[in-house]
């Protein structure tokens, strides 16, 4: 009688750990499953030269997006809605312990909320670890305001943002001061826990809570009245004022959206990005015209409104009476991401489910 065949070889850890690095992160699920394969899977997935192996190699994924949803008597709830396919997202629900709050901005991994009340208060939430950061109200009254969450290490370009949870950021609050009648960017720091004052440009501006637009070390807010974008520099603290054409009091909103050349853009019916050449005057230079009709499930009667766009990803968010879409802007690929219904502005989440976050959050030890 034959002897029973050997079993395979075990593979080793350096070509188990190079399978696992082409496991797709929009489909964070796959980490999970692999990690209860055995004790040394789990081990390779926690290992954080793993974590910076991978996410090297693979662009940081679009995990969905938040919006303000409006219910019975004009209470804001936020709401998160997933892109990724079903199986695939334990993103947990804001759980901020208030129900009356707005979403102000997404980046970095960083969501801050306005809780609704007499005062700003401000709270910034991770996510992924579940952390929030409650800051100190800034010493403004009470108006329309804006706001911007980044990572500290923008200006001097020291972090990647790719897996920069519990690492220090700033808060720009552009503001109206109603005492004074101009309009202010403060500036909060979790480092130093206060608010500093940046220089104000002339002029009477109200911050509307169109998502906002970080490029190099520039901030970009969309303004009332509808005739100016105000940026913001970081590294040299200061604002200053763009015209952003006619385009702005087209039909259907506008969405701020970085272009492939770090030239601000504005989306909506049409696409314009800012001509930085210096040779030429600066101006707005039509980039693309969509059609959506034959892209879309759309109904020519439908109200199609642009709802946000994802930084880096040439992706714009449009809403409509049947769905919240994303359109591609390199490949022209459309997307049903969303039921119909309460969502106006949109702000993208695009981060890394770090294995070993998301492992110590779902798995229980292995012994």
């Amino acid at each position: 009688m034959a002897p029973p065949p050997r079993p395979p070889p075990e593979l080793v850890a350096d070509i188990v750990g190079e399978i696992l690095l082409l496991l797709p992160p929009t489909d964070p699920a796959t980490l999970v499953r692999a990690s209860v394969v055995c004790k040394l899977w789990r081990r390779l997935l926690a290992d954080p030269s793993f974590h910076r192996r991978y996410r090297a190699i693979h662009d940081t994924p679009l995990l969905g997006f938040l919006h303000d949803h409006y219910t019975y008597g004009a209470v804001s709830v936020p709401r998160f809605v997933s892109t990724l396919p079903r199986r695939s997202s334990p993103f947990p629900q804001p759980k901020l312990g208030h129900r009356d709050c707005s979403v102000l901005d997404c980046r970095h991994g960083r969501v801050p909320f306005d809780v609704c009340g007499y005062s700003i208060n401000l709270i910034v939430w991770d996510p992924i670890t579940g952390h929030r950061h409650e800051l100190p109200e800034p010493p403004i009254v009470r108006s329309l305001y804006s706001a911007a969450v980044l990572c500290a290490a923008t200006v001097s370009g020291e972090c990647d943002h790719l897996d920069c949870h519990g690492d220090p950021f700033l808060v720009v609050l552009m503001a109206l001061d109603v005492t004074e009648s101009v309009t202010q960017a403060h500036v909060y720091s979790s480092e130093t826990g206060a608010w500093n004052l940046s220089a104000h440009p002339p002029g009477f501006y109200l911050a509307t809570r169109y998502p906002t637009v970080l490029i190099g070390d520039y901030i970009y807010f969309a303004i009332i009245p509808r005739d100016t974008i105000l940026k913001y520099s970081l590294g040299k603290n200061c604002l200053s004022m763009i015209d952003p054409s006619a385009v702005y009091d087209m039909h259907g909103g506008i969405a701020l959206m970085p272009m492939e050349d770090d030239s601000p853009g504005l989306a909506g019916v049409l696409c314009l990005s800012r001509n930085p050449d210096p040779e030429v005057v600066a101006g707005w230079v039509q980039f693309r015209v969509i059609d959506l009709e034959p892209m879309a499930p759309i109904p020519f009667s439908s109200s199609v409104k642009v709802a946000g766009s994802a930084e880096g990803f040439s992706i714009i968010f449009v809403t409509t009476d049947v769905g919240v879409f994303t359109i591609e802007l390199k490949s022209g690929h459309v997307k049903k991401v969303g039921t119909p219904g309460g969502c106006f502005t949109v702000f993208p989440f695009m981060s890394f489910y770090a294995p070993g976050i998301l492992l110590a959050l779902c798995i229980p030890c292995l012994t």
